[in-house]
Parts: C-alpha cells; structure tokens; sequence
C-alpha cells in the first residue's frame, strides 16, 4: 500500500466474510479428505517416528493441490458432462464401467467403515459402560444398529434440508471444527519447535522395534501411508461433479485455485501437521509408543496433550475431531459414489432439490451401509485402514485418467494442462505408482489368507 494510502472502512473481513472465502467444492473435498484413515496414519506416524516425518507433508501438498485444481477445472469447463460420462466418451467404455464396479463397492465399505467410527467416537463422548447392578437393556448390537441408523439419517437430514449450498457450507463449518479440535490437542506440542521445525528437514527414522517382538515400525510404510491419505481417488474423480454442481465456470478457474490451495494446502497441512504434532508430542514419549497401532488405542492416552487440569479433555477433544472427520468422509465418499452411478446410467446425477432420484439413492446407499457396518468383526479405524489398502490400486489408474483429460482440446478447449501442470501430474502419477506397489502384496495376502 502507498504510503499515506488508507484502509478503506469496511475493507478488513469478517470472520464471517472469510469463512464464505473458503465456502466451495475444494472444501468439501479437504473436509471429506480429512476422514478417520488420514488421522491414523498422521497420528501413528507421530506416536512412532516423533516428528522426524513432517517434511512428507511438505512435499506431498503441491501435488495434492495441483491434482485436485486439475480434475476440477474438468468439471468447470464441462459442466453439463460428468466425469464417467468424459471417461467413456474420451478413453473407453471399458474403463469407466471397470472402475465404476471396483469404487462403488469399496465406497460402501468405506462408507461402512466411517459409520463405524462415528458409532464408536459417540459411545465414547457419551460414556456409555453398563454400571453394576444396573438393568438389563438392549444388546450391545442392537444398540449400535440404532446408533449407526440414527446417526446416518441425521447426516441424510443435514445433506437434503437445504440442498448443495448448504452442503458446502455445512463441510466447510466442519472442516474448520476439525482443525481447531487438532490445533487444541496438538499445540501444546508447539512447544518443541526447534524439534519440530528439524522434522521439516527430510531424512529417514531408522526402524522402530514393536514391543512384542513381532516386528518393526518402518519409516517408509508411514510415508507411503501418510501420501496415501492425502491422494484418493474420490477427490480427482468426484472433483468435477462438485464443481459443476457449484456453478463452476471457465471465469472462476483463477479463484478456483486460489481455495484449493488454501483448502487443500494451508488448511489441510496444517490439519496433517497438527496431527503428527500430537502423535509426537503425547504419545511418542510412552515406552509402548511402538505397539499402538489405531486411532482409538492411541486417543485413549493423549492425556499429555493438554496440561494441568485440563489433561482429560485431550481424548475428548480428539475424539469430536475424530467423530467429526469420520462424518465428512463418511458424506463425500456416500455423495460421490452417487455422482458416479448415475452418470453412468444416463441420469441426472445433479445435487438439486428436484432431483428424487439422487435423494433417493444416496439414502439408501448411507443407510444400508448403516445397518450393516455393526455387523463387521474388525475394529472400526482397522476397516478403513484396510479399505485404504484396497483404494490405492485405482488412484494410477485415475490419474492416467485426468492427465489424459487436462491435455485433451476437445474437452479443456484453449485451457489444455500447462507443462508445469503436467510435471506435477506426473509426479502425482509416480506417487500412486509406488504406493500401489507397496500396497498390492499386503492387499493379495488378504485375498488369499
């Protein structure tokens, strides 16, 4: 600003003001991205390796940020065309149905799974324990089939009350309740920093022995576990239809971009660091460190986050960021999957008020997965882990797919990828390549054991 130049009345924003700055597709993308899976794997990477990993945040938020802006300039600048719909038209058939029948089903288990979580994480906040003495009430099963049903039309009411507008705003709201439960839990670990800031310096932790003597922490599982958590394929396929759905248009790309790399960037590695931060701080520090191994294990003793009288409020408020995050993975995967089926059966896949068929699929699509996620055996976070495992085999596949997309004139016209875009997809393409190599014999021993 000139000098003598001054501040017009009125020109400072509101913290409302700057919410409605954030408010936009790429905010429910980063709130859905922030689910249950990406808090174990930021979390355990702090409980086993301190803060020596930090520095892959760094590096995996370009390509993060630059991979989802890519996929939704698709959907801006074909708004009246959805991403199956280019994916058929543009490459094959074949493929669009081939990855429509392997992400439906994993999106259910992962919509089960996030369920799963939120049945916990409640139980947990409310307390519930049967006293002694006391009477006789519901089976603890009939209990969590009650709870996973209530919790999932709650989050079926929030999503049809007002239609896509809301949507935003409502994932954008919890998307900032996220990072607040985070930064409350992991600021006090703020004050190592010179430890932290030397976390940011790239190397590799040697491996960590688990307690039991049936193994060893491997930095390199972590990194790949930690880059898994931030590249989905639901962010790079379901990216166009949010946009589109948005009003997105060839005029806003540049604003467009600046909220993802806000949403996708600031916030989102900031939510990541926070995380690793508490892991670090509360948790590397105990003589079993090593041995946790999910979320839950690991909430239950975060008491050193918070000092003082305060110690018992850390698992707490870790927990509502948890509940939180379980809830806004649990929409955009249940969302998208629905974008994704209809598309490809010629419907209208558009999030509007008038559109009965969308309501109608995704309600049963939430509340089945409701009904049946109490009757899974394995921990909950350990079911989206594993879901995890499976969802990465896609993401070369989709990535091949939006760079194929992004260079095509015929559908980005004079907006075709930059040759730095490029680069950075490619690194992208490189990254899922290597994850889903280190992911496939782990996935095949599942298959067969």
């Amino acid at each position: 600003m000139p000098p003598g130049e001054h501040v017009p009345a009125g020109s400072l924003k509101s913290p409302l003001a700057l919410f409605r700055e954030l408010v936009g597709p790429t905010a429910v993308m980063a709130a859905g991205t922030m689910g249950a899976g990406a808090i174990a794997s930021f979390l355990l990477a702090g409980a086993w390796f301190r803060y020596d990993l930090l520095w892959v945040i760094v590096l995996m938020l370009p390509v993060f940020v630059v991979s989802a802006d890519s996929a939704s300039r698709i959907g801006a600048l074909n708004p009246d065309r959805g991403m199956f719909s280019l994916v058929r038209e543009r490459i094959s058939p074949l493929l669009a149905w081939f990855i429509l029948l392997v992400v439906v089903p994993v999106h259910f288990l992962v919509t089960m799974g996030q369920l799963s979580v939120m049945v916990s994480a409640f139980k947990a906040l409310m307390a519930w324990a049967p006293s002694p003495g006391a009477a006789a009430g519901p089976s603890p099963l009939l209990l969590d089939i009650g709870l996973s049903l209530g919790l999932a039309a709650a989050t079926l009411w929030l999503l049809f009350s007002r239609g896509y507008a809301r949507l935003e705003r409502i994932m954008t709201f919890l998307m900032v309740l996220m990072l607040l439960c985070f930064l409350v839990v992991g600021l006090r670990g703020l004050i190592e920093w010179r430890a932290i800031l030397a976390g940011f310096v790239p190397s590799l932790p040697p491996d960590l022995p688990i307690p039991d003597g049936s193994g060893v922490r491997v930095a390199t599982g972590s990194i790949i576990a930690m880059v898994g958590a931030a590249i989905a394929p639901a962010a790079l396929l379901g990216l166009p239809y949010l946009c589109a759905d948005a009003g997105g248009s060839r005029s806003e790309l540049d604003r467009a971009f600046r909220k993802a790399v806000i949403n996708l960037g600031v916030i989102f590695g900031a939510y990541a660091t926070l995380v690793v931060v508490a892991g670090g701080f509360a948790l590397f520090p105990l003589a079993n460190s090593a041995g946790l191994a999910d979320v839950r294990e690991a909430s239950g003793v975060l008491r050193g986050a918070l000092p003082g009288s305060f110690a018992a409020l850390g698992p707490v408020v870790f927990t509502v960021g948890l509940f939180t995050a379980a809830m806004t993975t649990l929409v955009v995967a249940a969302q998208v999957t629905v974008y994704f089926i209809l598309d490809m059966l010629g419907s209208d896949w558009r999030f509007t008020a008038g559109n009965r068929r969308y309501h109608l699929l995704l309600a049963i699509f939430v509340l089945a997965a409701a009904a049946l996620a109490p009757l899974w055996d394995f921990p909950a976070l350990l079911k989206v882990i594993l879901l995890m495992g499976i969802n990465v085999l896609v993401i070369p596949v989709v990535y091949v797919i939006v760079i194929a997309l992004s260079n095509s004139r015929d559908v980005m016209r004079q907006m075709t990828a930059e040759p730095w875009r490029n680069a950075v997809l490619v690194l992208g393409l490189l990254a899922s390549l290597l994850l889903a190599v280190n992911k496939a014999p782990s996935y095949l021993r599942l298959l067969f054991e």
